[in-house]
């Protein structure tokens, strides 16, 4: 994994540790900026796995991989969690390690090697429920990007008629003044919040760091919506990604496209308990079977032993 200094996907990681030990094989975590040196006391192992954002603007990060490579001479995978919106960061990774996987998978299209695999993000387990008297009725949690502000914004009449909680910065004023509104809160608070809500808006991100190459458009679904479900939450995600019926049916997980659907299905379940509840607990037995990181690793481990 990348230095914990170097890795902003903190609550992944812990995830990625947490699943790690359901696998049928052993995996070694270094985290620590002397990882290079930890791992060289260690027996070599049969795969090294850089995991998170390769973007970092103040650190040499191919000479960082080059350097795994050198010290510890053993097969390299690459396992990208932020793709497309810093491909122009990650699209030489594929002449430096033998592997890589990517979050994406129409940015799999664009680095034209036959060492590059889609490897959607996922959750970890969780054993928490919904509390049964939530007291918000809609929470969405993310930064204010153009295009969130925009689907808000658009929803603002609708969501006005309910208790609602914007989580996040770079809201704009309009959203500020007429919802509550908190501009951060850590992941543990974060999974409370969730708890006491009856849906949680998933809304997708739509920013670039660094995607100028070929400006990709995003097909996979942000690990987000797998946490979510995995929570046993009711959510409602709005439809900019086809790709998520890959991964859930219509029964598991409702969509919106257009400001009258949602004021149908805000008014559909906001009232109706039960009906949410089935709902969410059908995307729960479906991350809970296949969407976990566990299943992830396993699906990576594979194929790195089908290539070799």
């Amino acid at each position: 994994m990348l230095p914990e200094h170097l890795d902003s996907n903190q609550h992944i990681r812990k995830m990625l540790i947490s699943e790690a030990t359901q696998c049928y094989f052993t995996i070694q975590f270094y985290q620590s900026e002397t990882y290079l040196d930890e791992a060289r006391k260690t027996k070599q192992p049969d795969l090294i796995l850089l995991f998170g954002s390769f973007y970092k603007p103040n650190t040499d990060i191919y000479n960082l991989i080059t350097q795994t490579i050198r010290y510890l001479g053993t097969r390299v995978a690459a396992w990208i969690t932020e793709d497309p919106y810093e491909f122009d960061c990650n699209y030489l990774l594929p002449k430096l390690v033998d592997f890589v996987f990517s979050n994406d998978k129409n940015s799999c299209n664009y680095y034209h090697s036959q060492n590059v695999y889609h490897l959607p993000l996922a959750s970890a387990s969780n054993t928490l429920e919904p509390l049964t008297e939530p007291e918000w009725d809609f929470v969405f949690c993310g930064v204010g990007f153009p295009n969130r502000i925009d689907i808000i914004e658009g929803l603002q009449d609708i969501l006005k008629n309910y208790s609602t909680l914007i989580i996040g910065s770079n809201w704009s004023k309009q959203i500020t003044e007429n919802f509550f509104t908190r501009t951060q809160v850590d992941y543990d608070e974060l999974i409370s919040i969730y708890r006491n809500s009856k849906i949680v808006l998933n809304l997708s991100r739509n920013h670039n760091i660094a995607n100028h190459i070929y400006e990709i458009v995003p097909s996979t679904v942000a690990p987000r919506t797998f946490e979510v479900a995995a929570m046993g939450i009711f959510q409602l995600v709005f439809f900019d990604r086809p790709e998520i019926h890959e991964y859930f049916t219509e029964e598991e997980i409702i969509t919106f496209s257009s400001k009258q659907e949602f004021a149908y299905l805000a008014d559909k379940y906001i009232n109706n308990p039960q009906l949410r509840h089935s709902i969410a607990n059908k995307a729960k037995q479906k991350v809970d079977k296949e969407h976990l990181y566990r299943h992830r690793l396993q699906t990576l481990v594979q194929q790195v032993l089908n290539n070799l």
